[in-house]
């Protein structure tokens, strides 16, 4: 039997509704970026945050913000944003990027960053003080990343996040080919 492959999008709706549906996760991740003593006391904003893009399906308020980023020239995206705000008050952002596979494109880690700053600065749907960048990917992928992981505040492997969330859990195992009718076809799954 073959199993479908899951997109960086599955993953990233599945960190995301994890995020809001499990508090041992939201404060295992926050506890991984600079807003850890805040872990306990924050709460995701996801229904002010679905309602801050009217023309967006609530479904999915976590997904693919767009800012055009002067200081960057260039329209930048953001794959999971998480908005958060504390017992007094204080809301901070996660800007989170999910890599699959692959790597990192030309400048990709370095706009993050500047796209936090320009967020805080200028998001008038998403007020906050503070942000952090967060990178999401396999174990080798973060490796061959080098010096552009050391870019984001936080590094989360996917193998890491297996352990909340099934999906990872199957992203990260390796694909093994199945053998289907004669000995001599082989599937991918």
């Amino acid at each position: 039997m073959q199993t479908q492959r899951l997109s960086e999008d599955d993953l990233c709706r599945s960190f995301a509704e994890k995020v809001a549906d499990s508090q041992d996760f939201k404060n295992w991740i926050l506890s991984r970026t600079k807003f850890a003593g805040r872990r306990f006391s924050s709460r995701l904003l996801k229904q002010e945050q679905a309602l801050a893009r009217p023309r967006v399906l609530p479904d999915r308020w976590w997904q693919h913000w767009f800012w055009r980023i002067t200081e960057l020239g260039k329209e930048h995206e953001t794959d999971i944003l998480l908005w958060f705000a504390d017992e007094e008050g204080r809301r901070f952002i996660l800007h989170v990027e999910l890599k699959l596979g692959g790597k990192l494109s030309a400048g990709q880690a370095a706009s993050y960053a500047p796209r936090g700053r320009h967020v805080m600065n200028h998001e008038r749907r998403l007020p906050h003080q503070d942000f952090a960048t967060v990178f999401v990917a396999p174990t080798k992928t973060i490796l061959a990343s080098g010096k552009d992981a050391a870019l984001f505040d936080a590094v989360i492997s996917l193998e890491e996040i297996a352990v909340f969330i099934e999906d990872f859990a199957r992203a990260s195992m390796p694909v093994t080919p199945l053998v289907t009718g004669s000995a001599n076809t082989v599937e991918s799954t």
